[in-house]
């Protein structure tokens, strides 16, 4: 990517991260405090997730003011640049991570096991984002290094949640 395309590709990113972050902020300030049961001021729920998205701001901001800088924001759209922007590798890898993460999100978590759920939405992440990267299905022994990788991968997280960070998973 030339470096303009790439500083009006950082304009339009880190407009969206900064959003972004603003809403995990504001999300954040909405969680209970829980002052009626007397819990410590740095263990309320919304602490990390609020540093997070202050984190994701602060981010994006510093990427907006070095694309306006560097002239990002003259995006000169038409008709045709929309067109192939929108047909582009770029959209397409961004719009596949979105179903799949949605998928898992809406209809895996809910409803399966944390523990099955993970494994198979990492298998399905891996397998393609590497077909869409190579063109095609990966060969059996990426597919199987994938599938190992995911269940040890899940069977981990799942472990770090529950038994390290006492977190209650979904068929946990």
């Amino acid at each position: 990517m030339s470096q303009p395309a790439m500083n009006k590709a950082d304009f339009i990113s880190s407009i969206v991260l900064t959003l972004f972050g603003i809403g995990i902020v504001v999300e954040s300030l909405r969680l209970p405090r829980l002052e009626n049961l007397n819990v410590n001021s740095y263990t309320v729920p919304g602490i990390v997730p609020g540093f997070l998205g202050l984190f994701l701001t602060i981010a994006g901001l510093a990427i907006l003011v070095r694309s306006i800088r560097r002239g990002g924001w003259k995006l000169s759209l038409n008709k045709d640049g929309v067109r192939r922007w929108l047909g582009s590798a770029m959209v397409m890898r961004t719009a596949v991570t979105v179903v799949i993460t949605m998928g898992y999100a809406i209809l895996l978590f809910p409803n399966v096991p944390f523990w099955i759920a993970t494994p198979i939405f990492i298998f399905v992440f891996v397998v393609a984002t590497e077909a869409m990267k190579y063109g095609g299905l990966p060969s059996r022994m990426k597919l199987l290094t994938a599938l190992v990788l995911a269940i040890i991968a899940g069977l981990v997280i799942n472990y770090v949640f529950q038994d390290l960070f006492f977190v209650r998973l979904p068929g946990g």
